[in-house]
Parts: structure tokens; C-alpha cells; sequence
């Protein structure tokens, strides 16, 4: 099945500049078609870092991620436990609380949920 987005976009001042410069530029006539072009030039660009991680597992006490960077001959990557401790949350496989791994959890909405629930804030970068 196709997944399917519909979006309404509202832009105003400096933005809505920015985007009809954008579309005269690429010189197309349609603003779906402008967004459609916008999103596959930064797919191009930035696939690989979109697709290093996947969470596959989330609970209370943690979150797994498949890390696509640490693939070898025999694996597609590596698993990351990273946990919700009392404090912080923790990267295992780093021993960090400021890794990579932590920040991609942190941008997990389910993971937020969570950690709102408990009543934490999430860290701002």
C-alpha cells in the first residue's frame, strides 16, 4: 500500500519569498511540484543519514535502534540499547548521554510521549 501525506503549507514574509525564488528558479508552475522537487533533492542528499537509524522496540525503560552505520559482512548494523535511567538517558554502547544514538531516541515522538509521562523535559540541543 502507498502511503499518502496531505499537506497544507502557510507561508508568509521572508519564507514565501524564499519559495517563489525557489520555484522561478527550478521553473516550475505548480507549488506541489515545487515541494515534490524540494523533498527529492534532500532525500538525494541526506538518504544515508536519514536511513543510519531505526528504532524497532520502545518501552518504559528504554529504546532499541538498529544502527546501519555499524554493518559489516554478517549484519545490516549493530543494536543500541539506549536507556531511560533515573537521570538521563544513556547510550550503552557509546557510555553516553550525549551521543548520537541518545539524540535520535530524544527525536523519537514515542519516546518523548514517554518520557513526558514520567515528567521529565526533554534535553534541548
Amino acid at each position: 500500500m502507498t502511503e499518502k501525506l496531505r499537506l497544507y503549507l502557510r507561508a508568509d514574509g521572508k519564507i514565501a519569498k524564499r519559495f517563489s525564488q525557489i520555484k522561478e528558479q527550478m521553473g516550475l508552475k505548480n507549488d506541489t511540484e515545487v515541494v515534490r522537487a524540494l523533498i527529492n533533492w534532500y532525500w538525494r542528499e541526506y538518504q544515508e543519514k536519514l536511513q543510519a537509524f531505526e528504532h524497532f522496540n520502545i518501552n518504559e525503560h528504554g529504546v532499541r535502534i538498529l544502527d546501519r552505520t555499524l554493518a559489516n559482512e554478517t549484519s545490516e548494523g549493530r543494536i543500541i540499547d539506549v536507556y531511560f535511567k533515573l537521570d538521563k538517558v544513556w547510550c550503552e554502547y557509546c557510555e553516553s548521554a550525549g551521543c548520537q544514538h541518545v539524540k535520535f531516541a530524544l527525536g523519537l515522538p514515542e519516546v518523548q510521549k514517554i518520557l513526558h509521562e514520567k515528567g521529565w523535559k526533554i534535553p534541548e540541543e
